[in-house]
């Protein structure tokens, strides 16, 4: 993967790095709140050493930095934290104190700092300041070399006394940094991830690059909103794109619209009913006569999404049960007649890749401009294969995120095996919010031409409109 690549997929899955960052956010605040408070209280020792023992006073400070890394081990001494445990009137053990109490001695220093970690900010200084004065006792109990001489290293306490006024922990600012970096490392990295794995097609470049087609046209799904989603001309920004395929496809050929056209896909569920029923509609709108011949005789639905009544259909006129002229019915407008596919035959690859079937086919080019095969999934049975074969030109259609690379890479084997002539790809599901979503006015509000009273125009009106509606009848 390249730089172009990794834009490309932070592009397309920035909700889900929106989504990764909020949960940290919402996990760092989470722990904030619950993680208890705790202070840090500390008290601080200064270590010296009598001048008759130490000698001149560079080597006392050596004698006492030497004995100062001895002393930051012994602070936490049971002989130490009983005293305080004691003084205090503390509920623990010395054991259990220990885990609260650390001590350091600074680098090239006889200072000792005591630190001690509590959920109370008092308690915490009284238990550093009261460890303080008792491991200054036991300093002078042990350095001691007999009752009437000073101790070798005296322990003052030089440091401590005020609680501290803030906790160290938790520290919201630190926390809400972390959840920040990590949401961002979690979703960038999981953006990244999930593009290098994905192998689904998604852009008209992806189609170009791994199938070597050209995208006739990209497609948004119906709006389901819409109480007659069937109605191309419901949905303005499917209208345009509906449009912009049936003009992409005027100059797919050198002939223009092929007289007979398979609306093909790999697998099941990618738009190709929903594909062939619209291309048929809007091919209808131009004035064209279209026949849409739904060939899928394994799971056929253009009778009922088009809610046509029960009869006859390809089944019936290929077995010889019905004439053709009994099967088709009309869509409103006229321009629109659909073969539907009948009951379901026993053998429908039989049906569909006989002789029977191309002669179908060449009947209803010489009767319409166009004819709009809708036939199975290429992958899923032999049916689509044996009818791109008898029609002039192919339409794959690609579902966004839902065809795979390898899939479509197998289905088009399956038709360059039949020598089908494939005219490019639709890709479907799309959300191109570049699309107009234009729609004509309503009749009451289209201009009406008023003609003021005596106007010798206003006879004409209706001899002309008549010769209108003359011309479209002869038509």
């Amino acid at each position: 993967m390249d730089f172009r690549d990794y834009l490309d997929a932070l592009r397309r899955r920035w909700r889900f790095v929106t989504v990764c960052v909020l949960l940290g956010l919402a996990t760092a605040a989470l722990m904030t709140a619950l993680i208890p408070r705790t202070y840090t209280a500390t008290a601080q020792l200064f270590i010296a050493t009598s001048d008759k023992t130490g000698g001149d006073a560079y080597q006392g400070g050596l004698f006492t930095q030497q004995r100062v890394k001895s002393y930051t081990r012994i602070v936490t001494s049971p002989a130490v934290l009983t005293g305080v445990i004691s003084d205090l009137n503390l509920r623990t053990t010395p054991g259990d104190l220990a885990g609260k109490i650390s001590a350091q001695a600074p680098l090239d220093t006889t200072l000792v700092d005591i630190r001690v970690t509590d959920g109370s900010a008092t308690r915490a200084q009284a238990i550093a300041d009261e460890t303080a004065r008792q491991f200054s006792k036991y300093i002078d109990t042990v350095e001691g070399t007999s009752t009437d001489s000073p101790p070798l290293v005296k322990a003052s306490v030089v440091g401590g006394s005020q609680p501290p006024s803030s906790p160290t922990s938790p520290r919201p600012e630190l926390n809400m940094a972390i959840g920040l970096l990590a949401g961002i490392a979690v979703g960038v990295g999981g953006a990244v991830l999930r593009h290098a794995l994905d192998t689904s097609l998604r852009t008209p470049e992806d189609i170009r690059t791994h199938l070597g087609l050209t995208t006739l046209g990209a497609v948004p799904s119906p709006d389901r909103r819409r109480r007659r989603p069937s109605r191309p001309e419901d949905d303005g920004r499917r209208t345009e794109a509906l449009n912009q395929l049936r003009t992409q496809l005027r100059f797919s050929t050198e002939g223009g619209i092929p007289d007979s056209l398979l609306i093909t896909s790999a697998l099941p569920g990618e738009g190709r009913t929903r594909t062939a029923l619209d291309l048929a509609a809007s091919v209808a709108r131009t004035g064209r006569r279209v026949v849409l011949l739904e060939a899928d005789l394994r799971r056929p639905r253009l009778t009922a999404e088009l809610g046509l009544r029960a009869g006859p259909g390809l089944a019936d006129v290929i077995e010889g049960r019905a004439a053709l002229h009994d099967a088709l019915q009309t869509l409103p407008g006229g321009r629109t007649l659909v073969l539907p596919s009948g009951p379901v035959p026993a053998d429908p690859s039989r049906l569909v890749s006989g002789p029977v079937m191309t002669q179908l086919v060449r009947a209803l080019e010489a009767d319409a401009d166009l004819v709009v095969v809708d036939s199975p999934p290429l992958l899923s049975f032999a049916d689509g294969a044996a009818l791109a074969s008898v029609t002039d030109g192919v339409l794959f259609v690609v579902r966004v995120g839902k065809t795979r690379r390898d899939d479509a890479r197998r289905a088009l084997d399956t038709l360059e095996a039949v020598r089908a002539r494939v005219l490019g790809a639709v890709l479907t599901g799309t959300h191109d919010e570049r699309l107009a979503d234009w729609r004509p006015p309503a009749e009451s509000q289209r201009p009406v031409t008023l003609h003021p009273p005596g106007d010798d125009h206003a006879a004409d009106a209706e001899p002309t409109a008549a010769a209108v509606r003359h011309h479209e009848q002869a038509g």
